[in-house]
């Protein structure tokens, strides 16, 4: 019965040594993601599923509560309905903001893991940038992180996110006259990482998005997002399912 009892208090340290571990790693290797899992113990007011630092001022909270209640009616209409809950958390200040979002500066972005979350900056109160990263957690939600990161290419990813996006400076329009009548178009099929979507200077990566926005478009005309999205959970590369009318 004593042998009994030490195996299992042996079983336990391990299990948990194993658990510190892991949870230590992660937050090395993704410090961002870790602090927006322990955003409960941080001195932050939690208002439904919207996370800010106390003293932010109530016309901004309502301002961001009705940006997220209008990106989801978006997000409804462009999928049919919504499948992702993400919190949000909004960082006041860019030491906030680099704590629970990212080194680089942008609006906002989204983690998604075990748990979505959108960490939106004073920048990103915005409809359109809420509703663009929303749309990259309703993407994951249906397929899953692996497949996510394993599959997706990162033109592919933004080029939906901007489907629900509609500032005018990414428009078929606007990047008619960027591109020369779509001629001066970049290789944008050939961006599958982040990093090389995200390369240059603003100008380009700007008509990366605008140029991804339009493939997707194009590309929705004549395919089903529901059928490719089941092709992808069913093991099909993400060449296979683009290509499969």
């Amino acid at each position: 019965m004593k042998e009994y009892k030490k195996k299992i208090i042996k079983t336990t340290a391990t299990l948990f040594s194993l658990i510190l571990l892991l949870g230590l790693l992660h937050a090395i290797v993704l410090p961002q993601q870790t602090n927006c899992h322990l955003i409960g113990f941080q001195n932050f007011k939690k208002d439904g599923n919207l996370y800010y630092r106390k003293g932010t001022p109530k016309d901004l909270v309502k301002q961001l509560k009705l940006g997220i209640s209008q990106a989801e009616k978006r997000i409804i209409s462009f999928w049919g309905k919504k499948k992702s809950y993400p919190t949000f958390i909004y960082c006041n200040n860019s030491e906030d903001y680099k704590k629970f979002g990212s080194y680089y500066e942008s609006p906002a972005c989204a983690h998604m893991e075990i748990s979505s979350y959108i960490v939106i900056n004073k920048n990103g109160v915005n409809l359109d940038i809420i509703a663009h990263e929303l749309n990259h957690t309703e993407l994951y939600s249906r397929i899953g992180h692996f497949k996510k990161e394993l599959e997706i290419p990162a033109w592919f990813d933004e080029g939906l996110a901007m489907q629900v996006d509609l500032r005018k400076s990414y428009s078929t329009d606007t990047l008619k006259q960027l591109s020369n009548n779509f001629v001066n178009l970049p290789a944008i099929k050939e961006m599958r990482t982040y990093t090389s979507f995200s390369s240059g200077t603003n100008k380009e990566v700007h008509l990366n998005y605008a140029t991804a926005k339009y493939e997707v478009k194009n590309w929705l005309k004549y395919n089903n997002l529901r059928n490719f999205i089941k092709n992808i959970e069913d093991g099909m590369s993400f060449n296979e399912a683009y290509d499969k009318k």
